[in-house]
């Protein structure tokens, strides 16, 4: 028997932190991390009958409300026990939590603590009255710890560690290969059970497209096809996580600086070879363990020259944080939609804020399309014109290509000029 906890947040920091306090105290725990930030809200299909136990923060950003979800999910057959987190302490937040279908509620400086553990204990075996004489039953059947509902290997190389996060139609594990024990990435979808062929289509031109990108600022992919029960992607694993726990963390204007000069060769790299990222934002920048960074997650990229895209399965595609005005418009777009979504993602790397909020999708939209491109602090004003070239509403307004983008960072930015920029971040 194996405990399955699935935690929904849109703070990296906040996720890591709960992970590892899970982990340590209940070491046979499988733990999935689900930013509501960068995944949206979950599909229809979401296999939530994967999971013993979901803890659902209230503030899911852009709108969207941990308690909204409970209610929508809770007539569910599969939806598992669940538990809103959220700050403050809110009385009345905590009553209608429970209304809605929650089995608990807990404050956000309660997590984590003691008082989850007695809660993951207790609902895993439906139990909600005292833990004291069920802990050690359920710590013995989380040490018997398995993975049955693994995907097979099916001869392809990989052995299945453990589920690591899941899309509307795929999942993303922790694989090892079994020819050097090397730790990948392995993102699958299962092609018996999806019916929408536009969904495999898509996973198939991502694999292409991620197949013919070989760069050093460019996620490495090992291996791709199909096996008689699903489809994958195998891809390297990055250990020191995204660009989004950075900025969580603070990030000074020098690294934001060098930062974006990765980002830019990334994306010089890719348009040389004629694809648009489309959905470039902090959680799709990864980290290696020599600290150079990769753009990864090609899966709504496409190549400019075609003719004809798949469409949305939902909505506008992009992240509406990071969307590029063209973009929400469903107008035709070309690389410097994604030199839009870099400036958004430099502007958050200078001051720690995104330029534009608002609390809908709707909202932010608007905002993109219509908002003036807001002002740097003072003690990072010089860097308001390359701002303002990349958040222009107007593509022919914005720098031409990425390697112009880059240009400018390396001339016009000479080499040790970021250093004299201040931390400006206590300034915003």
């Amino acid at each position: 028997m194996s405990m399955k906890i699935i935690l929904v947040d849109t703070s990296k920091t906040f996720l890591s932190e709960v992970r590892q306090y899970l982990a340590a105290s209940l070491p046979a725990v499988e733990i999935t991390e689900y930013d509501a930030e960068q995944q949206g809200t979950p599909a229809a299909d979401f296999r939530w009958d994967l999971y013993d136990f979901a803890l659902i923060s209230e503030e899911l950003g852009e709108g969207r409300s941990g308690l909204a979800w409970i209610r929508r999910l809770f007539s569910r057959p599969d939806f598992p026990p669940a538990v809103l987190v959220s700050a403050g302490g809110d009385e009345y937040l905590a009553i209608e939590a429970i209304r809605a279908g929650a089995r608990d509620y807990l404050r956000r400086e309660d997590v984590p603590g003691p008082r989850l553990i007695d809660i993951v204990l207790a609902l895993s075996k439906g139990n909600e009255g005292d833990t004291r004489g069920l802990e050690p039953q359920v710590k013995a059947a989380l040490e018997d710890h398995t993975h049955a509902d693994l995907p097979a290997a099916s001869g392809h190389g990989h052995r299945f560690v453990r589920l690591i996060g899941q899309g509307g139609f795929s999942r993303v594990y922790l694989a090892e290969r079994e020819s050097d024990h090397e730790q990948l990435v392995l993102k699958i979808i299962d092609t018996d059970q999806i019916s929408d062929p536009l969904v495999v289509q898509r996973f198939i031109r991502e694999a292409e497209i991620i197949a013919g990108l070989d760069d050093p600022h460019v996620v490495r992919v090992f291996d791709q096809g199909f096996t008689p029960d699903y489809g994958y992607i195998s891809m390297e694993f990055f250990q020191q996580g995204d660009l989004k726990r950075r900025i969580e963390r603070g990030v000074e204007p020098a690294q934001a600086v060098a930062y974006m000069r990765s980002i830019a060769r990334g994306l010089s790299a890719i348009h040389a070879r004629g694809v648009i990222h489309r959905d470039l934002k902090p959680g799709n920048i990864m980290f290696r363990t020599d600290g150079s960074l990769a753009l990864a997650d090609f899966g709504i990229a496409k190549r400019l020259n075609e003719t004809q895209d798949l469409p949305a399965t939902s909505g506008v595609l992009g992240t509406p944080s990071y969307l590029s005005p063209e973009q929400a418009m469903g107008t035709q777009i070309d690389f410097r939609a994604d030199l839009y979504s870099a400036g958004v993602i430099f502007f958050e790397l200078l001051t720690g804020r995104k330029p534009y909020k608002a609390d809908s999708a709707a909202g932010l939209v608007y905002q993109h399309l219509h908002a003036s491109i807001p002002r740097m602090p003072e003690a990072l004003a010089a860097l308001q014109p390359v701002i303002d070239l990349l958040l222009a509403k107007d593509p022919a307004d914005r720098f031409s290509s990425a390697q112009e983008f880059l240009a400018t960072l390396e001339e016009w930015l000479p080499a040790g000029f970021e250093h004299r920029l201040p931390l400006a971040r206590s300034q915003t």
